[in-house]
């Protein structure tokens, strides 16, 4: 992460509600419902053709849960 150490202090001092509205915003503004719909639409349609094509493939709920578990062991 590129963030300035200061600032992230600086914003976990804040109360949760205050972190919380924080990080909301942020995620507001980079999630796909940032998107307008004709993007939301082309990203569809190019993951659909991944699948399709087999360069990706669909997971189970267990293999999803096992990827996230070996990411955050990763990480650590």
């Amino acid at each position: 992460m590129n963030a300035n150490p200061d600032l992230l202090t600086t914003l976990m001092e804040l109360p949760e509600a205050e972190r919380f509205e924080i990080a909301m915003a942020i995620l507001d503004r980079t999630s796909p419902a940032a998107m307008e719909q004709s993007e939301i639409l082309q990203e569809a349609a190019r993951r659909q053709d991944e699948m399709e094509s087999g360069v990706v493939r669909d997971l189970s709920y267990e293999e999803l849960l096992a990827g996230i578990v070996h990411r955050r062991d990763a990480n650590r």
